[in-house]
């Protein structure tokens, strides 16, 4: 009776078998008639089968499945086709209708990952799979990928975005990329995408997410883009890494020296930390390379002016250097270059106006000092410093009337118009300064 029961326990696991290895020509057959309702569910029945789990021809059909779910029908692209020659040994190309697939989308959003799961597990079950087979299905998936990455990052839909281009990089490391091995045009696809990938966790702030990326995309001829660049510098800088941040803008500046972005990053540096004469000197090279670009002289024109005229942290003038004089100059100078390329820049303006202004007061302060005879001696030349400023500071509050008080620009116009207050006062022109006083007072 023993023996009965066992033979008959075996004759059940082959029949069991033999139903599941029949539920994948099932699934091909209903792929052929375009049925892909039950095609999908003899196919998920065959991978979860004790019998056929391990079966790669299963696995490599369930892939094909899942992808067409996961690839939206199109004009271009109405259906996928696989050779039935890796599922069951017909050579005849079958095609998947996407159109018939695409009902599942909603079932199965994460239909891409699990088709990439199951070539996955089909190689893992045949190492000897036929790669010329995964060539096309995989490359169809990846342009498709690439494709619905682009044009979700082009609406500004990062986290889809990046999704797409993960998805991309999980494609090319199938089987440790042997399926692409040599392909140059997927490398480059490839490498495309892992840089859009870093783009879009740097665009969402996911910094620490980028980096690593970013920097990958740095050693790879492919993607050293000035953009990637210009991605690590900023995050290195946010990082407060000095070290790096000088590493990464002078490679940049070494392989794109035309590019202004590079430089003026280099500017703002050296502008940050301090260092005057090394910004003076990145400031001459922007210049050079971009001799109409007004904000260059606007920045030159300031550096020179805080070397003559230092401050303490709370803003209080420090002794001058000896040469104040030749930097005030060399200021003014480049201010009047701004305002030659820009005569409607507010900023450099607003700059001449203080400088004069500031002068004023310095002389202002030492004739409150001095006796009425040293006070009428230096009188003239305190006014004429005064109305030298005027102009300058009406012209920045006109250019700030006319484009708008902003977040960006209030601070200017509030300076530009409490300099008018006190210069008017300083001549006379009480009326002037009374109207100006009582704007001040709603800013």
């Amino acid at each position: 009776m023993k023996k009965i029961i066992l033979v008959t326990a075996i004759f059940c696991g082959l029949f069991q078998a033999q139903a599941q290895k029949a539920n994948i020509q099932s699934a091909i057959s209903y792929l052929k008639d375009n049925d892909f309702e039950n095609a999908k569910k003899m196919i998920d029945e065959a991978t979860k089968s004790e019998s056929t789990k391990s079966n790669a021809k299963a696995w490599f059909l369930k892939g094909v499945i899942y992808q067409a779910i996961g690839t939206p029908a199109s004009d271009q692209m109405p259906f996928i086709q696989f050779k039935s020659t890796t599922a069951m040994g017909d050579e005849a190309g079958i095609p998947v209708i996407l159109e018939g697939a695409n009902k599942f989308a909603a079932q199965h959003p994460d239909a891409i990952d699990l088709a990439l799961e199951a070539y996955r597990k089909a190689m893992e079950f045949n190492p000897k799979y036929d790669k010329e087979e995964y060539f096309f299905l995989l490359q169809s998936m990846a342009y498709g990928q690439f494709n619905n990455g682009a044009s979700k990052m082009n609406e500004s839909k990062f986290a889809e975005a990046k999704n797409s281009f993960l998805a991309m990089n999980q494609i090319a490391s199938l089987d440790n990329g042997k399926v692409f091995k040599d392909q140059k045009i997927m490398d480059t696809l490839f490498a495309i995408a892992k840089m859009y990938q870093g783009n879009c966790a740097y665009q969402m702030n996911q910094l620490d997410e980028a980096l690593p990326i970013i920097e990958s995309c740095l050693a790879n001829p492919i993607t050293q883009k000035a953009d990637v660049y210009m991605m690590a510098a900023e995050i290195y800088e946010g990082k407060g890494n000095e070290t790096k941040l000088l590493e990464v803008l002078g490679a940049a500046k070494a392989k794109f020296p035309n590019d202004k972005r590079i430089l003026n990053s280099e500017i703002n540096y050296y502008l940050k930390s301090g260092k005057a004469e090394e910004s003076i000197k990145k400031l001459k090279e922007g210049i050079a390379a971009d001799p109409k670009n007004e904000y260059l002289y606007i920045n030159l024109g300031q550096l020179l002016y805080n070397m003559a005229n230092p401050t303490d942290k709370s803003g209080k003038f420090l002794t001058k250097p000896a040469n104040s004089a030749d930097l005030e100059k060399d200021a003014i100078a480049n201010y009047n270059k701004a305002l030659e390329l820009n005569g409607n820049n507010y900023y450099p303006q607003y700059y001449l106006g203080l400088l004069y202004y500031n002068k004023a007061k310095e002389m202002t302060d030492e004739m409150n000092k001095a006796d009425d005879k040293k006070y009428n001696a230096m009188k003239p030349e305190r006014d004429n410093l005064i109305n030298k400023a005027i102009p300058f500071l009406e012209k920045s509050k006109t250019l700030i009337d006319a484009e708008g008080v902003s977040d960006s620009n209030k601070e200017v116009y509030k300076q530009s118009v409490s300099g008018l207050v006190q210069s008017y006062n300083l001549t006379n022109q009480t009326e002037k300064a009374s109207a100006l006083q009582k704007l001040l007072n709603t800013k």
